[in-house]
């Protein structure tokens, strides 16, 4: 069936907008909630109307949107969580748990399904999740899940796990500093004789004790 939507329903269709449904979504859902209306010539004249009010609105929800992304920078998401073994989680992180995180900061609800996870978390660890905050506008927000019981605490693991990794040049700096200790404890006076140099000492003894034959 050919329809009209009335209204914007999230994976189906927006305000204004001429789609073919299914009848049973039509006829079941679309149609008796006044999502949408049969696409005759009559309701079709409404389209452009229609679509001009949903791009004015769409265009609100976007500066909304961008505000809210303000909101959420610099302000990781930290789930603290029960974990077991080899840092897998008692259970898991899903959308609805972001989305409330999310929420606290905001100030606001968040629907999970704004929430992109592609699936549950379930191992300790820093993530990069999207959240799409209007049909334009879209974030990344990282976010750490962390043990609950860490023996350091939890801001301190928080800490830890943001932390960026050291430079390459330090880690190569510290080696050959550890190698150039080495080396200079080897050559230290006392510390190696080689077999020869004792053999050698030996040789010269045995021959000093042999009498002279005349």
């Amino acid at each position: 069936m050919k329809v009209l939507f009335l209204e914007t329903v999230e994976g189906s269709g927006t305000r204004g907008e001429v789609k073919t449904v299914t009848n049973g979504y039509a006829r079941n859902y679309l149609l008796p909630r006044g999502y949408a209306a049969p696409a005759t010539p009559t309701v079709l004249k409404q389209a452009e109307r229609l679509v001009a009010e949903e791009e004015v609105r769409q265009q609100s929800l976007d500066e909304q949107a961008q505000q809210l992304v303000g909101k959420l920078q610099g302000h990781p998401l930290v789930m603290a969580v029960r974990v077991g073994e080899q840092g897998r989680l008692y259970g898991s992180v899903t959308n609805a748990d972001i989305a409330e995180k999310a929420g606290e900061i905001l100030g606001e609800e968040l629907d999970r399904r704004r929430v992109l996870l592609p699936e549950v978390i379930r191992q300790v660890g820093v993530y990069s999740v999207s959240l799409r905050l209007s049909r334009h506008v879209t974030t990344e927000v990282q976010v750490v899940v962390v043990n609950a019981e860490a023996p350091q605490g939890v801001d301190a693991a928080v800490a830890e796990m943001l932390a960026p990794p050291a430079p390459l040049e330090d880690i190569t700096q510290d080696r050959t500093s550890s190698a150039v200790g080495i080396t200079a404890d080897a050559s230290e006076p006392g510390l190696y004789v080689s077999d020869g140099m004792a053999g050698d000492d030996d040789t010269d003894a045995d021959a000093d004790e042999k009498p002279a034959t005349e």
